[in-house]
């Protein structure tokens, strides 16, 4: 039978990242007085202040915040989001005397930047969370409305601030420059390189159905077809909505123009698309 209350998966995936994060704290960053984001970044920062162990200093510092999710959010997000924060600071303790080598300040960006960004990207992709800044920002989202990556951003921005108070510029610069890295090996792990392209089409009412079927057949995706209505002309018109890869866009845009070359056309970035077409992520039950 099927156990509807533990995601092995999402377990595995934690322990794994949370592995990584703590290699990149332990092996590089703390050696080379760099700092990560979120609270395991104020963490290695006590350390090298106070000497305190970045394993404990972790589970207090959470302590507070898991207080107010308990109060503010869903207690599933919670409990994997514990289980992360108690693994990385398991791993935080047996890495402890970990040191990995680097021959110059490239290398330790680098390093540093791909563990810590792989081992957050493994855990984003399940879902899973170590706690910290991730739980202050999904409260703020929840009744504020406030963007999750605005929030965790500016609280970034702070230990950026700190960095440059304790160690001077040229580290807190190093830090930014790692946070950068570790952010876009994140995002790369967590969307793919399979990203896509949504383009918006208005068009007259009398080319809606001959291009949307023409894109159906040249580019074998679907399309929905949308009601809309000038604001300024008052006349009638659709827009078409479908998902392309990168490589399609230059085609539709050449279908757009033979059929409707005053068609009105917009390409947005898609870091994901979830359902059935080809190509995309299968729907999974949850």
């Amino acid at each position: 039978m099927k156990n509807n209350f533990i995601n092995y998966n999402r377990i595995f995936s934690i322990i794994i990242g949370t592995l990584l994060l703590a290699i990149a704290t332990n092996g590089v960053l703390i050696p080379n007085q760099l700092l990560s984001g979120g609270v395991n970044g104020i963490a290695t920062l006590l350390y090298f202040q106070l000497h305190t162990r970045v394993s404990i200093t972790v589970i207090i510092l959470n302590i507070p915040i898991f207080i107010l999710g308990l109060i503010f959010l869903r207690k599933t997000y919670l409990t994997y989001s514990l289980f992360g924060m108690l693994m990385l600071s398991f791993w935080l303790e047996v890495t402890d005397s970990l040191m990995i080598t680097q021959g110059n300040t490239l290398s330790t960006l680098v390093v540093a930047g791909f563990l810590h960004g792989l081992g957050t990207g493994i855990i984003f992709r399940a879902d899973g969370s170590t706690g910290g800044t991730d739980i202050i920002a999904k409260i703020i989202n929840k009744y504020f409305s406030i963007n999750m990556a605005t929030v965790i951003l500016c609280l970034n921005a702070l230990i950026i601030v700190l960095s440059i108070y304790f160690f001077g510029l040229d580290i807190a610069v190093l830090t930014i420059s790692t946070m950068f890295i570790s952010s876009q090996v994140a995002n790369f792990v967590v969307d793919g390189i399979n990203r896509k392209r949504t383009l918006y089409i208005i068009t007259e009412s009398e080319h809606a159905d001959e291009l949307s079927k023409c894109l159906l057949k040249e580019l074998h995706r679907g399309v929905t077809m949308i009601p809309a209505i000038g604001a300024y002309t008052s006349e009638s018109k659709y827009i078409l909505f479908t998902t392309v890869s990168i490589r399609e866009v230059a085609k539709a845009k050449q279908l757009v123009l033979r059929i409707d070359s005053k068609a009105f056309m917009t390409v947005t970035e898609t870091s994901q698309v979830i359902g059935n077409g080809k190509g995309f992520l299968p729907l999974t039950p949850q």
